[in-house]
């Protein structure tokens, strides 16, 4: 393990102490109430007020916003978790933060809220995927196989609050280690910490969440990257080959932009929350002593990417649906029932408005 020399600390803890753990919470106070009480509630208002989606669809989206509010309230204001990878420990400087409160529950607290924000966007994915397939598709399935797999998919993510809930085990030397010098300073910014362990590596038997949390992960995005493929690969060369009634161009269209969008928001899942968390995962069971400190320091910020939803892109792609929809409505939007082409039925195309506000909406 890394040793403190010449004033600087273990891991680089120095820079976190000057540098970034203040630049964090600032950023959080700053974050929270944009996204609470302007950007979310604004996409909620066109949502309601501007687009004429499927009912459903609609639901879920409102029902994502108000779940990233809550979101955003709990990890902005009430909880704030800092991590001090590679060492086992979280610094929590919210509101909630007292040496009367938990830090397990308000660690599960968190993975609650975390879940609860994937599951409207599970829905509108498998939604809008079975809406844009041909009757015929082997995938094409029925209300209640895809009720079936989005609630194992769910039940895989829940599994994750009884893994918080059980194994999130404090070490018993926590009152000695936060005594050490390289984590000495947190005390005087949090009264709240979670110390699974000493060293890297150390965090008992949070090891088995860990797993568990990386399977649930594995599952549900493989199963989102399944539908990004079928939509770009398949129904985007489908629909390219199709000539479909002029009637139907915008929708087509709509579609096409939607099926290449879905290869953006991949990417940017991947990048914005599953490698933040794969790093993570590493940093707490890997030593990186051999590494400089400010890299060290820099990672840790980087860590909490996965918990900052930027709804920024969120309000822009409202505005943007916005100003296009009333043209989309004025120019009869609503879909056929279904028609026969080359032999073949298709599904009802789903709503215009709905497919680009999902198309250009990153979530």
């Amino acid at each position: 393990m890394q040793i403190e020399m010449c004033g600087s600390l273990a891991f680089g803890l120095d820079w976190d102490r000057d540098y970034f753990l203040p630049i964090v919470r600032l950023a959080r106070q700053i974050y929270w109430p944009l996204s609470v009480f302007l950007l979310n509630p604004t996409v909620i208002y066109v949502l309601i007020r501007k687009t004429q989606m499927s009912l459903d669809c609609k639901a879920a989206f409102v029902a994502h916003h108000v779940v990233l509010i809550c979101f955003d309230v709990y990890n902005g204001l009430l909880y704030q978790m800092y991590p001090l990878a590679p060492l086992p420990i979280f610094i929590c400087t919210g509101l909630f933060c007292t040496n009367n409160v938990s830090p397990r529950i308000l660690l599960t607290i968190l993975a609650f809220w975390t879940i609860t924000m994937c599951v409207p966007y599970l829905f509108i994915m498998t939604r809008m995927h079975q809406k844009m397939l041909f009757h015929d598709s082997p995938f094409k399935v029925s209300m209640r196989a895809q009720i079936g797999v989005l609630s194992a998919l769910i039940t895989t993510l829940l599994a994750n609050l009884v893994g918080f809930a059980i194994w999130t085990d404090e070490s018993a030397e926590k009152t000695r280690i936060l005594q050490t010098p390289s984590v000495s300073w947190t005390v005087s910014v949090s009264h709240n910490f979670l110390v699974l362990g000493a060293a890297p590596g150390d965090v008992g038997d949070f090891i088995y969440e860990l797993i568990l949390l990386a399977a649930s992960i594995f599952i549900n995005f493989s199963y989102y990257i399944f539908i990004t493929y079928h939509a770009v690969f398949k129904l985007g060369k489908q629909m390219k080959r199709t000539s479909l009634p002029a009637q139907n161009s915008k929708t087509r269209d709509a579609q096409l932009r939607f099926v290449y969008s879905l290869t953006i928001q991949a990417t940017l899942t991947g990048i914005f929350f599953i490698t933040p968390l794969a790093l993570l995962f590493i940093a707490l069971l890997v030593d990186f002593s051999f590494m400089p400190g400010i890299l060290l320091g820099i990672s840790r910020p980087l860590f909490l990417l996965n918990q900052q939803k930027c709804v920024q892109f969120d309000a822009i792609a409202a505005t943007a649906t916005l100003a296009r929809s009333n043209r989309e409505v004025n120019s009869s939007i609503e879909h056929q029932n279904s028609f026969d082409y080359e032999d073949r039925k298709l599904s009802p195309f789903p709503n215009t408005e709905e497919v680009i506000f999902l198309d250009q909406l990153i979530l």
